[in-house]
């Protein structure tokens, strides 16, 4: 079964690749920055200036690649949780259109269900170590994406959320 984090991750890696190209622009002499950085936002700016919004680019790069990730590992297991709701249909008392009803209600009840107790759901397959794990991702994600308002959770790299969140899917049959 193929990873639905690798395209994220590819492009991850790509756009890294990519800054550490215009960054050698900036920092290898001999290199033509009238050429390399024409028609570009670095055209004209100073090597500190260049160097700075590498950096804050990196930096957004970095998170948005958190955020790809996860909400990507998200709807995965969203998808496969109330994928399992057919299994639902069978049930036939007190009449044949209680099943119907109740994989209805399933199918919701994942959709507005907070996405920590769905992954619980997934501890007796991938451990407690790797639930417990994802939550700090997703408690990292959530800081993110709700402005930085609070004081900071512990920091997540890509590589840490592309390899936990990999073995989650991995453990759990789904990639």
């Amino acid at each position: 079964m193929p990873n639905p984090l690798d395209p994220i991750w590819n492009a991850h890696l790509t756009g890294r690749a990519a800054l550490k190209v215009v960054r050698r622009c900036v920092t290898v002499t001999g290199i033509n920055r009238a050429i390399a950085f024409s028609n570009t936002r670095f055209d004209g700016l100073t090597d500190q200036q260049c160097i700075d919004l590498l950096d804050a680019a990196q930096t957004e790069v970095d998170d948005s690649a958190v955020l790809s990730l996860y909400a990507t590992f998200e709807a995965t297991l969203r998808d496969h949780i109330a994928q399992q709701a057919h299994h639902l249909h069978a049930a036939q008392h007190p009449n044949p259109n209680f099943g119907v009803a109740l994989a209805t209600s399933f199918s919701e009840y994942c959709d507005r269900n907070r996405m920590d107790d769905l992954a619980d759901l997934f501890a007796s397959a991938v451990g407690q170590v790797l639930v417990a794990q994802v939550g700090n991702i997703r408690t990292y994600r959530h800081w993110l994406a709700h402005g930085q308002r609070s004081a900071q959770p512990s920091n997540v790299t890509p590589v840490f959320a592309y390899q936990t969140l990999t073995a989650f899917l991995q453990a759990a049959g789904l990639a």
